[in-house]
């Protein structure tokens, strides 16, 4: 590739200042962009896809599940967690345990919040490792994040545990409530949305506070993109925050409230709930383009690798080309979903890549069929290559 390019480069140049010769030679390192656009962008395959397994739970379940490598994890009703066998749907174990939340997942432990405390399990063979009391409830599920679990309470205060044991580590009190999850940035920093407008940023290790900002509307969960932290609110704008100093880069005004968004790379997305979803660019907010999302956003999209998924009614699922906002593919569940899809950004081959969970408690496993590398089926042949040559005659 790097030989075609300078090649490319070469017999694209001329001294000649000709507006034709200027005007050849933008054209040819355009094309050149577009390649390396494709190359590094190149989507990922999960839709189209095939299923690998189906279950139906005797059991609904109370809320959202969770993935890592090797299993699932549900909380069902009267009072049970579940594991799952990821690629076959098989039950690895269960153990009784009382909680309506979803779970968390890291290091190869599962994280639960039920009746006032919060539990360790580990992951693999379903034995608890630890629980800690809670004096007040859980508003937003638990969030681990590099050997801490972050809870945020019903009494205003975010703690930070130490996943390995419960130990807490510390505590601050925020004066308001958040019904979203925690979201760790990238400069060792959390970003909380909170219940009367204000967006707060917290130190992971000690949870001092770094910022905070007020914004009109009830807020979206956020998404924090390197140099930027972005939030929807119900007043119809997305905002842009610095992640410093929460001050205000930019703004879109948008004709719904926001119901979430997602960053990958340069591009930020974010859908509202006027059915549209819009890829921006992460420093400026210019606009890269904008889709109808033929369906109503239940939640915030999830974007990785030059795709963009994102949760809806009907159907459930819908992937969009990162790049371009074409629709990949879209996929039905067998109901509502209870909680977001289950994906695995990094698909390997021949491996369930995407779940879904409904409220009905039918659970459904995908591969990628792009990713199953099958072999086309053989055709018999019905004419032999080359030409006929005529007989030679002898003399």
């Amino acid at each position: 590739m790097f030989t075609t390019i300078v090649v490319t480069l070469a017999s694209g140049f001329c001294p000649d200042s000709s507006a034709a010769t200027q005007t050849n030679t933008a054209e040819r390192y355009d094309a050149i962009a577009r390649m390396f656009r494709e190359t590094r962008r190149a989507p990922t395959p999960l839709l189209d896809a095939e299923s690998a397994w189906t279950l139906k739970l005797s059991i609904a379940p109370t809320a959202a599940g969770v993935m890592d490598d090797d299993r699932i994890y549900l909380p069902l009703r009267e009072k049970l967690l579940v594991a799952l066998d990821r690629e076959t749907g098989r039950l690895a174990w269960s153990r009784p345990l009382d909680t309506s939340a979803a779970p968390a997942v890291g290091d190869g432990h599962v994280f639960v919040y039920g009746a006032s405390v919060i539990s360790a399990i580990n992951g693999a063979s379903g034995e608890h490792l630890w629980s800690v009391p809670m004096e007040a409830t859980l508003t937003a599920p638990l969030v681990w994040d590099s050997g801490w679990l972050i809870a945020t309470l019903d009494s205003g205060d975010v703690l930070a545990l130490r996943a390995t044991d419960g130990h807490l580590v510390w505590r601050r009190p925020l004066g308001a409530t958040s019904s979203h999850p925690v979201v760790p940035g990238g400069r060792h920093a959390l970003f909380l949305s909170l219940s009367d407008g204000r967006v707060v940023a917290l130190s992971l290790e000690t949870g001092a506070q770094i910022w905070e900002r007020k914004l009109p509307g009830t807020l979206s969960q956020p998404a924090v993109g390197r140099d930027r932290v972005f939030v929807g609110s119900t007043d119809n704008f997305f905002y842009a925050l610095h992640p410093d100093t929460g001050a205000e880069e930019w703004k879109w005004r948008n004709g719904g409230d926001v119901s979430g968004a997602a960053v990958d790379g340069d591009l930020v997305y974010f859908a509202s709930l006027d059915n549209i979803i819009r890829a921006v660019n992460r420093g400026n907010g210019n606009q890269r383009w904008r889709k109808p999302t033929g369906t109503r956003p239940v939640g915030p999209p999830h974007a990785f690798r030059g795709i963009v998924v994102l949760p809806g009614l009907m159907p459930s699922i819908t992937v969009f080309n990162g790049e371009t906002g074409e629709v990949i593919g879209t996929q039905a569940a067998a109901g509502d979903l209870i909680g977001p899809p289950l994906i695995d950004p990094a698909p390997k081959p021949f491996h369930v890549a995407l779940v879904t969970i409904t409220r009905e408690g039918v659970v459904e496993a995908l591969r990628p069929t792009a990713l199953m590398f099958r072999e086309e089926k053989a055709v018999p042949v019905s004419a032999l290559p080359g030409r006929a040559l005529a007989r030679e005659r002898l003399e």
